[in-house]
């Protein structure tokens, strides 16, 4: 089993999905980075975690109106950066409209550069407690210098004081010269756990890194960057398993599993999504989406990876996804996958997915949030409520359907709740009707695994919903199929697994979702007189021969109301609309080496055209 590290919280699952390109205006004397809901109209790019009893927001930027009657931001800078580092209290129950927010600033110098799409790692004290985070990457905002990213002076870190404040400190790096010459980057997928904080794949421009020489666009970086928080130790992976030598991962999303194996010391990260990209970038076939939870590494032996064949209900390939996990007091870990946009970036999703593990099966919530959603975070806080923060509706001087953009998800109903409140008094998180079922119906034990290696690593301990209590409000028995090849097996109630207590810096049973509200389909298809994505949303495989434009750099300084509707066409990977059968396992060979990069190393990676759509500001 996980061990018992839950939040004496209410497990709501919280979904912030944050829009980008928006600019505060003073208003009325205002905090810009916390205005009412009557003045607010678009938040993006932020990244969240739970400490404690409060959820923490990093970077990010905001736009509302501005003085008089509702005067909309600038066309040249409609957002801003948001400089304070944003809480709430989830210790009391809330509404939308009314979160309270807490906004804490810092002077210049004693706080890290405004950035969007960075990695934030939670970092836990010697005795297991939660005490904070790091941050690492990401896009400067636009009225922000890159000059200002100094990796000369070490990584940022932020100390919780307990009461939704704390401290930001610099964090020397132990092997100096490593850290220097990392590639610094954007939109790469991260996770952390097990006292480490790893981040795969990305995006650098010259926005995330003061030492790239790139004026437009941008270069994907392959590999995987490692940082060991007890010992300040950086590593540079120069290749990742699930991938070939001549690929990137952009848009990814990452989650951190531990307690488990029968010792329940071990963990895994697990890779779920993102755009692979050949290096260098072609013309053709230059993308293809994936969706691939059946990814993951031993991060007991950083040497080996492995794959394990999902069933059920799956998601189509996406990338700008978020993703969030909680333990159920059953045994199961389910880890929820929101919204995203298709690799070729002609459509957003607005659904949700559920993949239970130990029984790597998918659930799809037949609920839709309130519009489509992409290029987000999830964090789960309290027990049962999902929070989610809107984003990417086209223009961000277009106010968000959602009040001050939350939005709450009941992961036991798996249904969105209307009245968009935060119950800190609700019930403890239990898996849906429908998963019970399926584990209750014997589906573990129908479970084909890859590999005996993984078997092991998640089949120590029982699944049992024999002693979970019962919820105050009946679970939904929606959600899709759980299993499309699964029969049922009555009376059983028990069945082998090994899951966790709690991951990716996730706790108890809410999930946060910070990302871009609307999708890359609003802008593409505006001056075509079709709807916004927001009014009809697809989740659909999209249509074969679609031509978007190929990816390129995000520059905040050059902020635009909506992408170019003109570039060079591509011919891009369509994603079948189930994952494929057929499994892989990747181990790496023991001579593979660490590529550790100095500051005058070039990019193993194409330049992108400048002239695209702006890349996804990851989670």
């Amino acid at each position: 089993m996980f061990p018992s590290t839950l939040l004496p919280l209410p497990q709501t699952l919280t979904l912030l999905c944050l829009a980008s390109l928006q600019w505060p205006l003073p208003v009325n004397g205002q905090n810009t980075d916390t205005p009412s809901d009557s003045n607010f109209i678009r938040r993006g790019y932020e990244r969240a975690t739970v400490i404690g009893s409060h959820l923490y927001l990093s970077g990010g930027e905001i736009s509302q109106y501005g003085t008089g009657e509702r005067t909309l931001p600038p066309d040249d800078h409609p957002s801003t950066g948001i400089s304070s580092t944003l809480s709430i209290d989830l210790s009391t129950s809330w509404s939308d409209r009314t979160a309270p927010f807490q906004s804490h600033s810092f002077q210049d110098g004693n706080r890290p550069p405004v950035v969007n799409n960075h990695a934030l790692w939670p970092w836990k004290s010697s005795d297991g407690k939660d005490e904070g985070f790091y941050i690492y990457g990401g896009q400067v905002s636009w009225n922000e210098t890159v000059k200002d990213v100094r990796k000369d002076r070490g990584i940022w870190k932020f100390t919780s004081n307990g009461q939704g404040g704390g401290a930001w400190t610099l964090e020397q790096a132990s092997n100096s010269e490593v850290f220097k010459g990392l590639n610094v980057v954007a939109s790469m997928a991260y996770a952390a756990g097990g006292g480490r904080g790893w981040s795969v794949g990305g995006i650098m421009t010259g926005g995330t890194d003061p030492d790239a020489n790139i004026t437009s666009g941008g270069v994907r970086i392959p590999g995987m960057v490692e940082y060991e928080f007890e010992t300040q130790k950086w590593t540079n992976h120069s290749e990742v398993g699930f991938l070939k030598k001549d690929e990137a991962l952009e848009g990814g999303r990452a989650h951190f599993v531990d307690g488990l194996g029968e010792d329940g010391k071990n963990g895994v990260v697990m890779v779920l999504g993102g755009g692979v990209f050949a290096l260098p970038v072609t013309r053709k076939g230059d993308s293809r989406g994936i969706i691939r939870p059946d990814l993951l590494l031993d991060f007991n032996n950083m040497k080996k990876w492995y794959s394990q064949t999902a069933s059920g209900t799956p998601p189509t390939g996406r990338m700008g996804h978020c993703v969030a996990g909680v333990q159920s007091q059953a045994g199961t870990y389910e880890i929820f996958v929101y919204g995203g946009v298709d690799a070729g970036f002609t459509e957003s999703y607005d659904d949700l997915y559920v993949l239970s593990l130990p029984g790597f099966v998918w659930f799809r919530a037949d609920d839709r949030s309130n519009g489509v959603h992409s290029h987000g975070t999830c964090a789960v806080v309290g027990k049962r409520g999902h929070n989610e923060k809107d984003g990417w509706p086209g223009i961000w001087q277009t106010k968000d359907p959602l009040p001050l953009g939350l939005g709450i998800f009941d992961m036991t109903a798996m249904a969105w709740k209307s009245n968009g409140s935060y119950d800190a008094e609700a019930a403890e998180y239990r898996p849906a009707e429908v998963i019970e079922k399926w584990y209750k119906d014997g589906g573990l034990d129908k479970v084909q695994w890859d590999s005996d290696d993984v078997k092991k690593m998640f089949q120590a301990t029982p699944v049992n919903f024999a002693n979970e209590s019962s919820s105050s409000d009946k679970p939904s028995s929606g959600g899709g199929s759980g299993s499309s090849d699964s029969n049922t097996d009555e009376g059983k109630g028990e069945s082998k697994s090994n899951t966790g207590a709690r991951a990716g810096g996730i706790v108890g049973g809410c999930m946060v979702v910070l990302g871009v509200f609307g999708g890359w389909s609003f802008w593409k298809k505006r001056n075509k007189n079709k709807n916004s994505a927001a009014a009809s949303p697809s989740v659909e495989a999209p249509v074969q021969g679609q031509q978007p434009p190929p990816p390129s750099s995000y520059e905040p300084h050059e902020q635009k109301k909506e992408l170019p509707t003109h570039s060079p066409a591509v011919e891009v990977y369509v994603p079948p609309t189930e994952l494929p059968g057929n499994a892989y396992r990747w181990e790496l060979h023991s001579d593979v080496k660490p590529n550790e990069l100095h500051g005058d190393a070039a990019p193993q990676a194409q330049e992108l055209p400048g002239d695209g759509r702006p890349p996804e500001l990851s989670a």
